[in-house]
Parts: C-alpha cells; structure tokens; sequence
C-alpha cells in the first residue's frame, strides 16, 4: 500500500538535500544543462523553465527528444558514462534555474542525511520510467499514435497556453518531429488528418489541441 505522506516527506528531503548541499546555476535556451557520459557526473533539481533529455546518434546524424523536463523534476547521474555512436544529455528549451550536486558533494549530503537519499532516488527512477514509456511508443505507437501522444504531451508543459476550447500550442513541426522519430513533413501530414477530424485546429503557426484530445 503506497502512503502519499511517505511519498511526499520523501520528495521534501531530495529538495532539502539540493537546496541545503547543492549549487544553483542559471542555464540560457539551447545550451546543454549535463551530458550523461560526463567524467564528472552531476544529479539536478530543476526549479525554473523547460528542459528535454535528447538522444543522439551521431553514425545515423539523427536526434530523438526522449522526455520534457519541468520545475520540480530531478534527473542526472551518478558514474561517469561511457562513449559511445548514441549520446545522451539535457537541453534547456527555456532559460532554466536548477540545483546541482556534484556526485561527491551528493554522497558527502546524504551521509548525514541518509533518509533523505531515498526521496532522491525515488525521483531519479520517475524521471527514467518517463522516459522509459517514452521509448516504448516508438516500438508500440505507429507515427498518428505518437504524434497524437506529443501533442497531449505538450499540454501539460509550461508553455501551453489554457484556451476554453482546449490548449494553444507553439511548438513548430520540427520540434515535434523530434518527439516523435519522423521527418517534419509526416507531422504534418498527420496533423492535417487530426484537424480534419476535428481534434485539433490549425492557425497559422499555432495549434489548438482541444480539451477532448487530452482526456
């Protein structure tokens, strides 16, 4: 039986280890907030704007957006990763506020604060089954289901907009190309077929998704 109170004293104690252990840092848009294969790995507690963890491989010059990362998500590594063809990090889509703990500093923390290192990884393991999921459309979600599922996914982010018939969204072809593992012209395609059957709207270069789609 899960124990919301249990949950949330968990939650406060990762965030009380970055807060009273961690340093914040300011990150503009589009530069990298971690690497994963980093010799020098760091955990985060984002506490302002947007961020994606992004897979590229580097043999097929190609670029995936695994999951969206919001104020309050915690995520990086605690080994030095290994390179390889497929590299892994974090992007800040907006300008972003995060608390960082080098891995030493994390392990010196949670010596006098032991209880608190299981708050901590219990949210790294949501941040990875998110992502999880993520991978898992892409071998279970042909491109309309995906697509579909992106779009649904960008509601719930900062910078969807609330509209009373649904949400307003900005977010060009490419950016959900990215999401979705197809070249914008299929996002496209698909779209023009979802807004057909009345579950989107295109105007201009926004999309409104309506509030039916995201139940």
């Amino acid at each position: 039986m899960k124990h919301a109170g249990s949950s949330a004293l968990q939650k406060a104690g990762a965030n009380t280890l970055f807060t009273a252990s961690g340093k914040r840092r300011k990150f503009a848009r589009g530069s990298t907030l971690m690497r994963f294969d980093s010799e020098e790995p760091c955990v985060f507690l984002l506490t302002e704007g947007t961020a994606a963890i992004q897979v590229t491989d580097h043999s097929q010059v190609s670029e995936l957006n695994i999951a969206h990362l919001i104020p309050g998500d915690v995520f990086g590594s605690i080994d030095p990763g290994e390179g390889n063809k497929i590299e892994m990090y974090v992007l800040a889509k907006s300008e972003c506020f995060a608390y960082v703990l080098t891995a030493k500093e994390l392990l010196q923390a949670c010596a006098s604060q032991p209880l608190a290192m299981f708050g901590l990884c219990r949210e790294l393991s949501r941040t990875s089954v998110r992502s999880l999921r993520k991978v898992g459309q892409f071998a279970f979600y042909d491109v309309r289901g995906r697509v579909s599922s992106a779009l649904v996914e960008l509601c719930s982010l900062p910078g969807a907009i609330s509209h009373p018939e649904g949400y307003v969204l900005k977010n060009t072809r490419v950016e959900i190309a990215s999401m979705v593992g197809c070249t914008r012209e299929m996002v496209g395609k698909v779209m023009k077929e979802l807004s057909q059957e009345g579950l989107i709207s295109i105007r201009g270069r926004q999309t409104l998704v309506h509030a039916s789609t995201t139940r």
